[in-house]
């Protein structure tokens, strides 16, 4: 009797400690927005080392697909506050290829090609291309970090009214909204 107590207590603690250590399995989609979160405080508090290395982890965790574009643009947005815009043009342009139908990457682009002092040689890269209508929204948005604000309004007005059953088309019509509100 005492030996059945024992083997008793013995085979519960195998069960109970087996299942404590169960197989887990690890979800690296979400430990990529626990990185990305991470270097979001990190930045917010002007911590760029550690930003850049959460965000690059969130990037390596969950790389190429839609979501990663936000972890790329947040991680250009730090080496951009650190002064290095040749950096965080390669991440922005990685988001833009990620999510091509998202207009604030193609803003956030041609700031930085602004701060960089290259928008003349963008601009004439953009218009050699092989015709593809997106390149117009980056046209229109150069030529107004140029300074050539009605040029480029009329661009962007012109693509919303080509193309006016993508996603995209309503970001660049409230963009021109502002711009036409601001010089007012």
């Amino acid at each position: 009797m005492y030996l059945k107590k024992i083997l008793l207590l013995l085979i519960f603690f195998i069960f109970i400690s087996t299942s404590a250590y169960g197989v887990q399995t690890m979800d690296a989609k979400k430990n990529a927005y626990i990185h990305n979160n991470k270097g979001l405080m990190y930045l917010q508090d002007k911590y760029y080392f550690g930003a850049i290395k959460e965000f690059q982890i969130a990037i390596d965790l969950n790389p190429n697909t839609q979501a990663s574009s936000v972890f790329y643009t947040n991680l250009g947005n730090t080496y951009e506050a650190i002064g290095y815009y040749d950096l965080a043009q390669n991440c922005f342009e990685k988001a833009l290829s990620l999510n091509v139908l998202y207009f604030d990457y193609y803003l956030k682009l041609a700031e930085n090609y602004k701060k960089q002092n290259i928008i003349d040689e963008k601009l004439t890269e953009f218009q050699n291309k092989e015709y593809y209508p997106l390149n117009d929204i980056m046209i229109g948005l150069l030529y107004i970090q140029k300074g050539y604000v009605t040029t480029g309004i009329t661009i962007l007005d012109d693509f919303c009214n080509k193309e006016e059953n993508l996603i995209i088309t309503e970001g660049v019509r409230n963009y021109i909204d502002k711009l036409v509100k601001e010089k007012l």
